[in-house]
């Protein structure tokens, strides 16, 4: 998840606003990999919500594409490109479109040329979420919120 999150970051994970509203689009959120096919049990990963209940997705060129509508997902170096990433199961081709399912969510990781996301494991439950990434308190010169 760089540069949002580093590896040695220390951050706060919130459940508040989850509480109030649904993960939205651009949230970093942690997960449990608890019945994710593929994934060892027990796990927590860190990720971006890219994809909601019912959207249709495909990303082409680099971009991400929300029922059919470019979408640009940022983070503090600026937009995030997406490319392919070996044993990608989905959205492996600028043809092949996602439709996300009720009740989950589409994940990506912000160093989308090393990252396994949903692109490899699929839409995650959204039982699997715990909680929002909020807030940076270490290292001191990174402190702030998480973006």
């Amino acid at each position: 998840m760089t540069p949002a999150i580093s590896r040695g970051d220390h951050f706060i994970m919130e459940r508040f606003t989850f509480l109030l509203r649904h993960p939205r689009r651009g949230d970093i959120i942690v997960l449990k990999t608890d019945g994710i096919a593929s994934l060892r049990a027990g796990g927590i990963y860190i990720k971006r919500v890219a994809g909601l209940p019912g959207d249709r997705l495909r990303i082409a060129g680099g971009k991400l594409y929300v029922n059919d509508a470019p979408v640009a997902l940022k983070n503090q170096a600026g937009e995030i490109h997406y490319v392919a990433v070996p044993g990608a199961r989905f959205l492996t081709s600028s043809a092949e479109i996602l439709t996300v399912p009720d009740g989950h969510y589409f994940v990506l990781g912000d160093n989308s040329a090393d990252s396994v996301d949903s692109r490899t494991w699929g839409c995650v439950p959204a039982k699997n979420i715990m909680g929002r990434a909020s807030f940076r308190y270490w290292p001191l010169a990174r402190i702030g919120g998480v973006r």
